[in-house]
């Protein structure tokens, strides 16, 4: 009994330490896309716009499964019928016309119909205000602890290098201070100039960003109870 309490209260331990030690993510953009996750320090690599290298043994082995899979939906199907078949075969012995099995309802599609396009809208705008709230609990405790930017912008054109410089400093100046406006810490380093002496842009991006999986289950539980909530009405 205390091995058993012991091995409990380890797996309990282990759940805590996973729940509130922090979730890294790191993103690096240069030439090609970089993706890396881990707890506490960036681990798993994620490859990103890679070509994938087709197998054959492995496509032979997915084909087969895919094969198996189609003919035991197939069985299902078939089996079903004849269970349907028997079922009407038994009523005409008996004298009583067979009914046809209703099909279950869409519950979504039920509560929709149910409401009309009132309650449709209601319901979408209650749907939004979740996904707002969500959005809030994440950004309240996500720290971007790195978001480096270096972008070299060119052309053949200098004309049109210099309106092109104006408008990505336009859009991009303003992202960051909302970023940063909404998250709990941004710390943050951009370099943004026109290159009139080469004719290819030049992007660098650095993203690293952590938060404790606590609140992202957290949230998503939240979210849901509310959704469901707001479905059952």
């Amino acid at each position: 009994m205390n091995v058993f309490l012991l091995i409990l209260a380890g797996i309990l331990l282990l759940i805590l330490l996973i729940l509130f030690c922090p979730l890294v993510v790191k993103i690096v953009y240069e030439e090609k896309v970089r993706l890396k996750v881990g707890l506490l320090f960036p681990v798993f690599s994620i490859p990103i716009g890679k070509p994938e290298q087709v197998d054959p043994a492995k496509a032979a082995k997915a084909e087969r499964k895919k094969q198996k899979k189609e003919a035991k939906k197939q069985r299902k199907a078939e089996k079903k019928r004849l269970k349907e078949e028997k079922r009407k075969e038994k009523l005409r012995k008996a004298g009583k016309e067979p009914e046809e099995t209703p099909k279950k309802p869409n519950f979504l599609v039920h509560k929709i119909k149910q409401k009309g396009l009132d309650g449709l809208i209601e319901l979408l705008g209650e749907m939004v205000r979740i996904l707002k709230g969500v959005i809030g609990k994440i950004t309240d405790h996500l720290v971007i602890s790195r978001m480096d930017l270096e972008l070299a912008i060119a052309g053949e054109d200098a004309a049109r290098t210099a309106l092109t410089y104006g408008r990505a400093g336009a859009a991009i100046y303003p992202m960051i201070a909302f970023i940063q406006q909404h998250v709990r810490k941004c710390r943050h380093h951009e370099q943004i100039a026109p290159v009139f002496t080469e004719t290819k842009t030049k992007i660098r991006f650095v993203f690293k960003a952590r938060i404790q999986p606590f609140f992202l289950l957290s949230a998503a539980m939240g979210a849901a109870i509310k959704a469901w909530k707001a479905l059952a009405k």
